[in-house]
């Protein structure tokens, strides 16, 4: 990780993130006091800490964001682009802390994390934002299916916070119950994508536990009113790890060697059962 920014106020995260949005809809509705206004003005109860990565391959997959930094990524499509970061934002915004925390629950609640930014920024998006779908992907995507379905859009309209949790339940169904035989190539790499979080959890095992610890004695500090000492003290927490590895300065660097061999891995897969799936349709 390299060029760091720390952000201590609300108005100045609330700045800073209207800056890096690249798409006319979600400036907007950021800058509009919208649905994106109201992701990051939930973002913006902590301080936070911005940066670039050092080895795109060890820390594209390695969840700072958890650990209180969001890394920069650029994609040539801006929305895409914008979308990313809303993922990440959202997860932060959302975290839980929870010192001693078993492993299980651990996973538990990492998995739920997982669902809630997932179902934000692949599915709610759209239906808040419907002018952004024409401009993120020229292919159909898994949020199509409930775009297109008058139910789900007459329940949008109607009772929203159920709309919602029934996208959620949606996506949850097919991460852990549906039957693999009724999924199409969308949905098994759903389910897949999702054994990975499994596989991210156990990498983290041995030290899951101080993240938690940090985590949550950071956001209590910051909510009494001491952003300026939490974030302080947060950045010198991470910039002891980033001295450990002299080479890339990469915050826990065994942890993102572990899990980027799995993560390139599983891509790869994907990218390439998606483009035969593309060719033969």
């Amino acid at each position: 990780m390299k060029n760091a920014i720390i952000l201590t106020d609300r108005e100045e995260i609330h700045r800073h993130v209207h800056g890096l949005w690249r798409s006319a809809p979600i400036r907007a509705s950021h800058a509009e006091r919208g649905f994106i206004h109201d992701i990051i003005e939930q973002f913006a109860n902590l301080p936070r800490l911005f940066c670039d990565t050092t080895d795109d391959r060890l820390e594209r997959a390695h969840f700072c964001s958890w650990w209180g930094v969001t890394m920069n990524r650029a994609y040539d499509n801006p929305a895409i682009e914008d979308l990313y970061r809303l993922h990440e934002m959202f997860h932060a915004a959302f975290m839980p802390y929870f010192p001693g925390i078993g492993f299980d629950a651990f996973h538990r609640k990492m998995e739920d994390n997982e669902l809630k930014a997932s179902v934000c920024s692949e599915i709610r998006v759209y239906f808040e934002l419907p002018h952004l779908r024409e401009i993120a992907f020229p292919h159909p995507i898994y949020a199509d299916r409930f775009l297109s379905d008058p139910a789900m859009q007459t329940l949008w309209r109607a009772n929203k916070p159920v709309a919602i949790e029934t996208l959620q339940e949606a996506r949850r169904d097919v991460m852990f119950s549906k039957p693999e035989h009724e999924m199409d190539l969308t949905e098994r790499w759903i389910r897949r994508f999702a054994l990975q979080n499994r596989q991210w959890s156990t990498c983290w095992y041995d030290r899951y536990g101080e993240i938690e610890q940090h985590m949550f004695a950071f956001q209590i500090r910051s909510l009494q009113g001491d952003r300026s000492g939490a974030i302080a003290e947060h950045a010198a927490w991470i910039e002891a790890q980033v001295a450990q590895d002299a080479d890339d300065h990469i915050p826990y660097r065994q942890e993102a060697a572990l899990f980027a061999n799995i993560y390139w891995s599983n891509r790869r897969r994907y990218e390439a059962e998606f483009a035969s799936a593309t060719k033969t349709g």
